[in-house]
């Protein structure tokens, strides 16, 4: 906790030097507050439209400057957060990840609808990585959403994540429903030898709010948006890499089901935007994206 603060505080500090127009804001959920910062678009006049923008399960608020800034040149007001399961709001209050995203986006937008000079006809929500998984969901209920971008997209995540258990653990993984206290000690054998699946499974079930590996994958079954997916009716982009490697051929199947306006947007070695989130590529995907943005927002 004490390192996150040092990390955050560090970065209110930077702000001004790197001349980026943030300010520090907290944002009402359920009794307490998330932490985030607005972004005010330099050459927004009176009203401009505003980009939520959020991470997902393992990156910061304030790992997204170059985001920001092609928000920002383009005239978009950006509001970032630190959401359930995310940064300080694990770290310091304890809010776990949900599969119900649109809990915690509508306060969000609530919020975002008091600030001066945000068109509330011109909101766009942009997830990323497992934010992917979560976007969708939030658009499915949160009617003020005008444009829903996931990169990637995911329909279920639950069973993108279970591909990657599979993969890793195919001798354990049968013992999940028939006997998940079984599942759990030999989770922990792998876990003693193993240092990464040690790391990864104490941070996740930090991070979703269990204490055990087989509650943290009955958890992530309920990151599915196959039910909800039909009651999106915004304009939605989904994107998407040949190379993406942690919810490989989920975006298309969010794609597919989806019943609202859409696009398919997909990088490839060719552009260099293959990767995870177009990883070594921003510039590409920051300016395909927002070109596609201007257009409908």
């Amino acid at each position: 906790v004490a390192t996150g603060r040092k990390a955050v505080d560090a970065y209110n500090k930077a702000l001004p030097l790197l001349k980026l127009p943030g300010t520090p804001v907290r944002i009402p959920y359920e009794g307490t507050t998330l932490p985030g910062y607005f972004f005010r678009a330099p050459s927004a006049r009176s009203i401009a439209p505003l980009l939520i923008f959020q991470q997902g399960r393992d990156a910061w608020p304030e790992e997204s400057k170059y985001v920001i800034d092609a928000a920002l040149a383009r005239g978009y007001h950006c509001l970032i957060v630190h959401a359930p399961g995310q940064g300080m709001a694990i770290r310091e209050q304890g809010l776990p990840f949900r599969h119900d995203w649109e809990h915690v986006i509508r306060p969000v937008v609530d919020f975002a609808l008091c600030i001066a000079g945000v068109d509330s006809r011109r909101i766009a929500l942009l997830g990323w990585s497992m934010g992917g998984a979560l976007v969708p969901r939030a658009a499915a209920f949160e009617r003020r959403i005008k444009i829903l971008i996931p990169n990637p997209g995911v329909l279920d995540w639950g069973a993108a994540s279970f591909e990657q258990f599979n993969t890793y653990f195919p001798e354990v993984m049968p013992l999940l429903d028939s006997d998940p206290r079984a599942f759990d000690a030999a989770m922990a054998q792998l876990m003693e030898q193993v240092f990464l699946y040690r790391w990864y499974m104490k941070d996740a079930m930090f991070k979703h709010g269990v204490n055990t590996p087989s509650a943290l994958l009955f958890e992530l079954r309920r990151y599915d948006n196959t039910p909800v997916v039909h009651r999106i009716r915004c304009r939605t982009l989904v994107m998407d890499g040949t190379g993406e490697a942690f919810s490989q051929g989920q975006a298309r199947l969010l794609f597919d089901a989806l019943e609202c306006p859409k696009d398919y947007m997909l990088f490839t070695a060719g552009d260099t935007g293959l990767l995870h989130c177009q990883e070594g590529a921003q510039a590409v995907a920051n300016h395909r994206m927002f070109d596609w943005l201007d257009e409908y927002l």
